[in-house]
C-alpha cells in the first residue's frame, strides 16, 4: 500500500478532491481537460457543481484558444496520439447544467447550434434568453424546477422539439404559440399557476404525454380531442368541474388521471378502445350511473376512492375488462353481487365504507374471500341470466353488442378470421374450426391479452396470407411457424419478443414483417433468409448494430425502420444497398450522421454513407 494519505469523503456534489479538474475550475473558467472531453464526445456534464454563472467557455466551447491557434500556425504532428487534434472535434450535442444555483443564461447560447439536449431543471432561472430558439436541433428541453413566469417567444422556433419539461415553474399563462411547437411528443407543465390552457393547444397532434397536475385549471378547451395521439392526460389536483365530451374521441388514450379536482361525475370515454385507467379518487362523485358505466367500456383499473358514492349499480359486471377497482372511503352500505363474477377483477378496495349489508370479518378477508362470498349470495340461474348477457364471460368483449367470435358468414365474406380487441387470452377453437371452414387467408387478433403465441393456430397457418398477433404479451414465436409457408404479412408489434426463430426464415414470400415496441437487440438473422422481404419496421426496439452482409441478401428491401433503437454507429456500407427507398434511423445513438442529415430524408443519407466508403 502506498504512503498517500487517505482522502476525505466528499461533500454535496463533485469536485471537492484537491485533484478534482472542478476544484480548479476557479469559478467561470472551465478546466481545459473538461474541454477535451467535450470536444470528443459532443457531451458536457456541469450537473451538481454549485455554479451561479455557466462558464463563458461553455458558450465557445467549438472555438480555439490562443494557443491551439498557435499550434496550428506552427504545424501539428499527426503522428503524436497524445495530442488533441482540432480536427477531430465533435459539435456539442448533449448539454447538462442541471442542480446548481444558475440565475441566468447567455445570449451566446445561439453559438451552440448542434445541441440536441439541454437539461437546465433545478436552477433559479427567472428568464431565458430568446436566442434558445436559435437551436435548430433540439429535440429535448428540460427547464423544470425553475422560477420561469413566462416563456421567451425564441422558444416557439424550436421545430423539432419533442419533449419540453416545464414543471415547477411560476407560469400563469401559456402563449398561444404553443401550438407552433407540431412535433412535441410529451409536454409537462404540473406545478405551475395556470388556470386556463389556450384553445389551440389542440394543434399538438403528436403528443402522446400531457402533464398538468397540481394547476389551477378549472376546464380543459373542448381542441383537446385534436390530439389523436394522446396516450396520457394527468390532471391531477387542479379545480376541474367537468371534462369536454370531446375526450371520448381520443383513441389512443390509456392513462386518465382526474384526481383532486371537483369532478361530480364520471367522464364519458366511450371511444376509448386503448383506455387501461381511469383515476377519479378525492372528487364530488355522489352518483354512479348505468349510464355512466357505458362510458367507460373497455377500463382495467378505475379509481373512485374518497368520493361521496352510496350505490353501485349491478350494471358494473358489463366492465368486462376490470381488473382493479377502488371505491375505499366512500358511503357504500353495500356492493353489488355481480362483482363476484367478473372474470378479471383481480384487486377490489372497499376500505373506509359504512358497511351494513356485509359484516367486517367478510371485508377483512381481502379481494379474493370478498369476491368469493359476493358470487354465493347470487342463485345459478342468475348467474346463467348475467351471462347470457353478456356478464362474466371467460373472454369479454370490449365493446358492447359485438360477438367475441365472427360467424362463418362474415368470414367467407371477409375471407378473414376478425378477433381484434376482445380481451381474449387464448384464441376460441370455434373461430379457428369456423375459419378453416370458411377457407380464410387472414387472421387478426391484435389488441387482446394473449401471452403466447396461440397453439391451435398451427391447423390454419398454411392457408394464412396475413398473421396480425401485434400490441399482446407474447414472449416468442415458435418454430413452426415456418408452416405458414404462404404467409406475407406478419404484424408481431407491441410484444414481449426478444428473438425471432431460425426456422422464421423459411418463410419464403415474407413481403412486411413489423417487430416495432419489442425488445430486439439485434435485427435477427434469419430475416436475411427471406428473400421477397420488402419491409422491416423495427422501431422501439434495443438493437445495437446493423449487419450491412445480411441486409445486402435482400434484394427487394424498400423500406427499413429502425428508429429509436440503440444502434452505435452506422455502417458506410448500407449506402450502397440502393434498392432502400425509406431509411429511418432517427433516435439512435450514433452521432453520424448528424441530425441534420437525417432530416434531409432517405436519399441524402445513403448519399452521405456513400461518400464515408474508404476508396
Amino acid at each position: 500500500m502506498s504512503g498517500r494519505p487517505l482522502r476525505k469523503a466528499p461533500g454535496k456534489g463533485f469536485g471537492m478532491y484537491h485533484d478534482s479538474v472542478f476544484s480548479q475550475q476557479e469559478g467561470e473558467d472551465l478546466h481545459p481537460q473538461m474541454v477535451k472531453q467535450a470536444r470528443k464526445s459532443g457531451q458536457l456534464n456541469l450537473s451538481n457543481r454549485g455554479l451561479i454563472k455557466v462558464p463563458d467557455k461553455v458558450w465557445t466551447l467549438m472555438e480555439l484558444t490562443k494557443e491551439e491557434e498557435d499550434d496550428l500556425k506552427r504545424g501539428i504532428s499527426m503522428q503524436d496520439a497524445s495530442e488533441e487534434n482540432w480536427w477531430d472535434h465533435v459539435e456539442l450535442t448533449k448539454l447538462i447544467l442541471a442542480c446548481n444555483k444558475i440565475s441566468a443564461v447567455s445570449p451566446k447560447i445561439s453559438n451552440l447550434a448542434g445541441l440536441s439536449i439541454l437539461d437546465l431543471h433545478d436552477n433559479q432561472l427567472e428568464t431565458l434568453p430568446d436566442q434558445i430558439g436559435e437551436l435548430p436541433n433540439l429535440r429535448k428541453l428540460n427547464i423544470g424546477h425553475n422560477r420561469l413566469s413566462s416563456l421567451p417567444a425564441g422558444l416557439f422556433n424550436l421545430k423539432e422539439l419533442r419533449t419540453l419539461q416545464l414543471n415547477n415553474n411560476q407560469l400563469e399563462t401559456l402563449d398561444d404559440r404553443i401550438s407552433d411547437l407540431s412535433m412535441l411528443t410529451s409536454l409537462d407543465l404540473a406545478n405551475n399557476h395556470l388556470t386556463a390552457l389556450p384553445s389551440n393547444i389542440g394543434f399538438l397532434s403528436q403528443l402522446l404525454t400531457l402533464l398538468l397536475s397540481k394547476n389551477k385549471l378549472t376546464s380543459l378547451p373542448s381542441d383537446v380531442s385534436f390530439m389523436a395521439a394522446l396516450h396520457t392526460l394527468d390532471c391531477n389536483n387542479n379545480q376541474l368541474e367537468s371534462v369536454p365530451e370531446e375526450l371520448k374521441e381520443l383513441s389512443h388514450l390509456e392513462l386518465v388521471y382526474l384526481r383532486s379536482n371537483k369532478l361530480t361525475r364520471i367522464p364519458c370515454l366511450k371511444h376509448c378502445i386503448n383506455i387501461k385507467e381511469v383515476q377519479l379518487g378525492s372528487n364530488q362523485i355522489c352518483e354512479v350511473s348505468p349510464e355512466d358505466l357505458q362510458n367507460i367500456p373497455n377500463v382495467r383499473t378505475l379509481d373512485l376512492r374518497e368520493n361521496k358514492i352510496q350505490v353501485l349499480p349491478d350494471e358494473i359486471s358489463e366492465l368486462q375488462l376490470l381488473e382493479r377497482l377502488d371505491v375505499s372511503s366512500n358511503d357504500l352500505s353495500t356492493l353489488p353481487f355481480t362483482l363476484g363474477i367478473m372474470p378479471h377483477l383481480k384487486t377490489l378496495q372497499v376500505e373506509g365504507n359504512p358497511m351494513k349489508a356485509i359484516r367486517r370479518d367478510i371485508v377483512a378477508r381481502g379481494t379474493t374471500g370478498l369476491l368469493k362470498y359476493l358470487r354465493s349470495r347470487i342463485g345459478e340461474e342468475q348467474i346463467k341470466q348475467l351471462e347470457k348477457a353478456g356478464a362474466g364471460n371467460v373472454s369479454p368483449v370490449p365493446m358492447s353488442g359485438s360477438s367475441p367470435i365472427p360467424d362463418t358468414y362474415s368470414m367467407k365474406s371477409s375471407q378473414a378470421v376478425n378477433l381484434a380487441k376482445k380481451g381474449l387470452t387464448e384464441i376460441p377453437l370455434e373461430a379457428i374450426e369456423n375459419g378453416k371452414e370458411a377457407g380464410v387467408n387472414a387472421l387478426d387478433a391484435s389488441k387482446n391479452l394473449l401471452t403466447m403465441f396461440p397453439e391451435n393456430l398451427v391447423e390454419l397457418l398454411p392457408s394464412l396470407f396475413e398473421l396480425n398477433l401485434s400490441t399482446n404479451r407474447i414472449p416468442e414465436i415458435p418454430a413452426w411457424i415456418s408452416l405458414a409457408n404462404r404467409l406475407q404479412f406478419l404484424e408481431m408489434s407491441n410484444n414481449k419478443l426478444t428473438s425471432l426463430p431460425d426456422a422464421l426464415g423459411d418463410l419464403i414470400h415474407l413481403r412486411e414483417i413489423c417487430l416495432s415496441f419489442n425488445q430486439l437487440t439485434d435485427l435477427p438473422s434469419c430475416l436475411s433468409r427471406c428473400g421477397k422481404l420488402e419491409t422491416i419496421l423495427a422501431a422501439n426496439n434495443k438493437i445495437k448494430s446493423i449487419d450491412v452482409a445480411e441486409l445486402s441478401q435482400l434484394s427487394q428491401l424498400a423500406v427499413l425502420d429502425l428508429q429509436n433503437n440503440a444502434v452505435e454507429s452506422v455502417p458506410p456500407l448500407l449506402g450502397n444497398l440502393t434498392q432502400i427507398r425509406a431509411l429511418q434511423l432517427e433516435g439512435n445513438l450514433f452521432r453520424m450522421p448528424r441530425p441534420a442529415i437525417l432530416v434531409q430524408g432517405t436519399g441524402a443519407i445513403m448519399a452521405y454513407l456513400r461518400d464515408r466508403i474508404p476508396k
